[in-house]
């Protein structure tokens, strides 16, 4: 290969004959590479996030039910703690379970899938006669969200071209805290007017998504390509250059992105922690561990504790969980507009060592006013949100075609192993009576994770995803 770049006539099924395999799966990232955003990349990023919206809904639900739940059944500490688990449990299942099926069967279908199972879990789940069977449907339920998550992060990384990718991707994966935030405000006001049960009969709103997914939107061109489905990569493709405005420039392909596909093996899941990839893996675990930690452990108690720990009426424990949660859309939001140009590991290690910091001074005030221990765990969750959400981005970018989705699997059962953990271990530190300890504990994880992202991550920036491959 005499130059760096290599200039191709605009592509098409034919030149898959003249030019092979190889050189049609490159051509296929070049195409994704040259097409601007336009109304086919908005569908497909309005329909995948519905299902991550009411993956957020879904998610944070609990926290609005739980203290109506406490008092309905006579819950222990231990049981709720093990009730928030049960969620993380089955999504634990299903980020391994949903993600090898994405890269066997496609993302859209596997997407598809997750929703059914979501909607019917959370359809049932009012009519739960006792604790044990809300319980069960929660591991049901966890297990749809646990495979929806990764595998939409990896749709939309796979769609969008380089350029503006981090934001693209992040302004889609910012509908998972507007979840969360919707789901807190509706349930500030709709539980205590009419029970717990009204979140749960919106929550079931997926089942629709199962429904019409596959038709609108189309299947991932670079998992075809990848698959040696060339003419269906093709067609695919074919529907988003369709919905550009203006002729497309020339396909233009570097050195890299035609080499890519030849110089490496297809690879499988033991390569996660192979020597290529061992530093990036490492990285993103601990990103996804403190997503995890904290997301679902405190944030998921936050209304509990102002209730339990500062005897706040529900209205109010309510109204400051809301809080959180719009503070979480606001710092989402903002690392949706820088993270293209300040880079993905300086918007991590920087949110969460501010995160440490904010939970650092919740446990030094613990125990004064409610409203100043309210604003520093809002701040956090702010701070949180920022780097959790560029997770979403920034791992899918890590890993080739082949191990794309399993790769983003395995990060999101790391969260949702922690998500196990975390409930438990707050139920413990509040049953003896020790709050600060737990805000020192749940500061320390994300300074460990700024430290680690920040010493061996690898930047994405501003590059392909082939030119990635190592």
């Amino acid at each position: 290969m005499k130059s760096s770049t290599a200039t191709l006539p605009t592509w098409n099924v034919e030149n898959v004959a003249e030019n092979g395999a190889v050189i049609a799966r490159a051509g296929i990232a070049a195409r994704i590479e040259r097409l601007p955003a336009n109304r086919m990349h908005m569908r497909a990023r309005i329909l995948i996030g519905i299902a991550t919206f009411f993956d957020g809904f879904d998610a944070i639900a609990i926290a609005a039910a739980l203290p109506l739940l406490i008092a309905k059944w006579s819950l222990s500490p231990a049981q709720v703690g093990m009730m928030i688990s049960a969620g993380a449990i089955g999504a634990l299942i299903g980020a391994f379970v949903f993600p090898a099926a994405a890269d066997r069967y496609g993302r859209v279908r596997a997407v598809a899938w997750s929703s059914a199972i979501i909607g019917l879990a959370t359809l049932v789940s009012p009519s739960a006669p006792t604790f044990e069977i809300f319980m069960f449907l929660r591991v049901l339920q966890g297990i749809g969200l646990g495979g929806e998550v990764p595998i939409a992060a990896t749709y939309i990384n796979e769609i969008t071209s380089a350029r503006n990718r981090g934001r693209f991707v992040l302004l889609y994966e910012l509908i998972f805290p507007i979840g969360l935030l919707v789901s807190s405000g509706i349930g500030a006001w709709l539980v205590p007017r009419y029970g717990w049960e009204v979140m749960y009969y919106i929550g079931a709103a997926p089942l629709l998504l199962y429904l019409i997914l596959g038709r609108l939107a189309p299947e991932s061109p670079r998992w075809l390509a990848e698959k040696g489905r060339l003419k269906d990569a093709d067609a695919a493709l074919r529907r988003f250059e369709a919905c550009a405005r203006g002729p497309l420039a020339p396909v233009t392909m570097a050195a890299t992105e035609l080499e890519a596909p030849s110089m490496h093996p297809r690879r499988r899941l033991a390569d996660l922690l192979s020597a290529p990839y061992r530093r990036r893996t490492v990285a993103v675990w601990f990103l996804w561990i403190t997503c995890g930690f904290l997301q679902y452990g405190l944030t998921t108690w936050l209304p509990t504790i102002y209730r339990q720990v500062y005897h706040a009426p529900l209205q109010l424990s309510l109204n400051l969980a809301l809080g959180a949660s719009l503070l979480g859309v606001v710092g989402s939001l903002v690392c949706a507009l820088i993270v293209d140009r300040v880079g993905r590991k300086p918007v991590v290690y920087v949110s969460f060592v501010m995160c440490a910091l904010s939970l650092l001074m919740a446990g030094m005030f613990h125990d004064s006013s409610l409203y100043v221990v309210a604003t520093f765990c809002a701040m956090a969750f702010g701070f949180m949100a920022s780097g959790f959400i560029t997770a979403y981005v920034y791992t899918p970018e890590l890993y080739p075609t082949s191990i794309r989705a399993v790769g983003c699997g395995v990060a999101s059962a790391w969260l949702k192993g922690a998500s196990i953990i975390s409930p438990m271990i707050l139920a413990t530190l509040l049953q003896g009576g020790r709050l600060e300890t737990a805000f020192y504990l749940f500061a320390a994880v994300p300074f460990l994770a700024a430290v680690v992202v920040a010493a061996i991550g690898v930047e994405t920036t501003g590059k392909s995803l082939e030119s990635l491959e190592v």
